[in-house]
Order: structure tokens, then C-alpha cells, then sequence
């Protein structure tokens, strides 16, 4: 029988790989998310920390963490605050992490839940924090044919198109679930604290990788918008600007590998700026890399050989139908 060692562990089962263990290793000054599941992945409890730091720093490729740091944590480990009621902390080797955002490169090591967490199929639905109406429209259109379709809506409790996917998708008697900028025990804004319980109360959730109570803040808004698409079959566009927190989404889309669809500005408003994004995503030509802030070599070559960067563009709702009635 092969015997056991330091870096011959399953995650899954260890105490550095539970939510708590994830949790505390993310404390240790130079560990992320990434460091926190590589390290997990070479040492199993906070005791081999103490008797081997230098190795596990080696073996986990954790160059930026100090040797006397990971020691001096597995001395004295950290534990996440008791949650109130109705929350928990999942972490990444747990059954219930969501299946396909553990297939991304920047999968959080951890997430704080409000209510349930996503299961089943799943779609993102994002856009501008000022949609007009006839985006409204389109927006509840959709929302209506995915939770016919069986789909749960994934966004991001936003005022304007998050606000409406999510209460489109209680209208019709479908889950939705919306991740935070801020703490789960603190939705933002807080205009939509009372969508926030509803989306609770019908079975869905609130989900973050910020700590509880920790405020909303641009950085964690941005972070929180790989987390909507890595969750989802794919990303839907309803309504964006150009520049939007929306675009964010969208490339992390095709970063992702996951479809974007993107719905198509009505003629009476082709030229109202709030499709500019809409319009760049959609034109046969293509579109400039700089509006989705493309930052590599490699994202930017790739946003340049998709004309339109689109995989679907969403011309009336019967589009999205079709599209649905293909990937089953």
C-alpha cells in the first residue's frame, strides 16, 4: 500500500482544504484564493505548516509567502467568525461548491451564502444601471423565456437590468441568486434590501467572496463579475454602455470560454448611447479590444478574431428560444 505523505493528500478531506482551513489560510499575508488551494493541495492540517513551511512553499509554488508567516499560522490558526443564521461558508473541495465555477482560474478558495446556493442550470443576465424602457422589456422577455426553460438567473442585485432580471425571475416563479460586492449580511445597495430577502425567501441566494460585513467597494464590484458568468452557462448582455461595469462580465465571458449573448438595440434607439455596448459587441466588424479592457496579448488577439464578438445576438426573443432548444 502506498504510504501517505505531506503532498500525497485529498483536499476534499483535510483540514487545510475545509472551508475554514481556506478561510484561515487567506489570513496569511501574500496568500490569495490560488496560493490558499495550492497549498491545501501539498500540505493536509495546519500542524505540517509548523513542521515544514519552506516545503510547502516550494511544493505549492507560493514563492511570495514567507516561511516564518505560514509557520507562525500553523502555531496559532485562525478561524472565520460564527456566522448569524441562514449564512454559511462554503469552500472550494466542498460537494455543494458550484460546479462550474470551480472549472475557472480565479475560482474564490471560499464563499460567505445567504440562502441556497446555485445548482442546476444556470444564466447570467447583467447590464447598465440605466436601461430604458424598451431594454426593460427585453430584459423581462428573456428572463421569462429562461425560467420556462428551466433556468435559474444569475446577476448581480445592481439597481436597473440586475434589478430587473431578478424580479423578472420571481414574477415567473424561478430561482435567482446574486452575488455581492459587499457582504452577505450587507447587500448593496441598499435600495434592494427587500429584493435581497425576497430572493431568499423564493429559494435562491446571496453569495461573496468579501467577509461579512465588509462594504462594497469598485474593486470588489469588478472581482464579483467573474463570479456571475464563471456560475452561469452563459452570459446574457441586456443593455450596456459604453464604458460599463457590464463589459466586465462580458470579458470575463470569453475568458471563460462560456457563450455571450447579446441583445440587439431596437432601431428606435440605435443610436442612444445606452446600447453602445450592445453595439460593439454585436457589429459584424468587430470591436476595439480597449472597450472591454482587454489586457493581454492573448485577450486581445482573441476579441479581434471574433466578428462579432457575440456568439449570439439576440435580434427578438424567439432567438433565445432556439438557442435554449439547441443546447439541450
Amino acid at each position: 500500500m502506498k504510504t501517505p505523505s505531506l503532498f500525497d493528500i485529498d483536499p476534499s478531506s483535510s483540514e487545510l482544504g475545509s472551508a475554514s482551513g481556506l478561510w484561515g489560510l487567506t489570513r496569511i499575508p501574500g496568500v490569495g484564493s490560488q496560493t490558499a488551494l495550492a497549498i491545501a493541495g501539498v500540505a493536509s492540517s495546519w500542524s505540517k505548516l509548523v513542521e515544514a513551511p519552506e516545503e510547502v512553499i516550494a511544493q505549492a509554488g507560493a514563492s511570495r509567502v514567507k516561511p516564518h508567516d505560514l509557520a507562525a499560522m500553523g502555531i496559532e490558526p485562525v478561524e472565520p467568525p460564527k456566522p448569524p443564521e441562514g449564512i454559511q461558508l462554503i469552500g472550494y473541495f466542498d460537494n455543494d461548491y458550484p460546479e462550474l465555477l470551480r472549472k475557472i482560474s480565479t475560482a474564490p478558495a471560499v464563499l460567505w451564502v445567504s440562502g441556497s446556493l446555485p445548482s442546476g442550470k444556470l444564466a447570467a443576465v447583467v447590464g447598465t444601471r440605466n436601461p430604458t424602457n424598451p431594454g426593460v422589456e427585453r430584459v423581462q422577455k428573456l428572463v421569462k423565456i429562461l425560467v420556462e426553460k428551466g433556468y435559474g438567473i444569475v446577476s448581480g442585485l445592481a439597481l436597473g437590468v440586475d434589478t430587473v432580471a431578478h424580479e423578472a425571475a420571481l414574477a415567473n416563479g424561478g430561482r435567482t441568486w446574486a452575488y455581492l460586492g459587499s457582504g452577505v449580511d450587507s447587500p448593496s445597495p441598499a435600495e434592494n434590501k427587500g429584493l435581497a430577502e425576497s430572493i431568499i425567501a423564493s429559494g435562491g441566494g446571496l453569495l461573496s467572496e468579501c467577509d461579512l460585513s465588509e462594504p462594497v467597494s469598485t474593486h470588489s464590484l469588478v472581482a464579483r463579475d467573474r463570479l456571475q458568468s464563471g456560475t452561469s452557462d452563459f452570459t446574457i448582455i441586456g443593455q450596456s454602455g459604453v464604458p460599463s461595469g457590464t463589459l466586465h462580465t462580458a470579458r470575463f465571458t470569453l475568458q471563460q470560454e462560456r457563450p455571450l449573448i447579446v441583445v440587439a438595440p431596437p432601431e428606435s434607439e440605435v443610436e442612444d448611447s445606452a446600447w453602445e455596448g450592445n453595439k460593439a459587441l454585436s457589429d459584424p466588424n468587430g470591436c476595439n479590444p480597449d472597450i472591454l479592457k482587454a489586457d493581454t496579448k492573448k485577450l486581445i488577439e482573441l476579441i479581434g478574431s471574433r466578428k462579432p464578438v457575440a456568439d449570439v445576438v439576440l435580434t427578438n426573443s424567439d432567438q433565445l428560444a432556439d438557442f435554449l432548444e439547441k443546447r439541450q
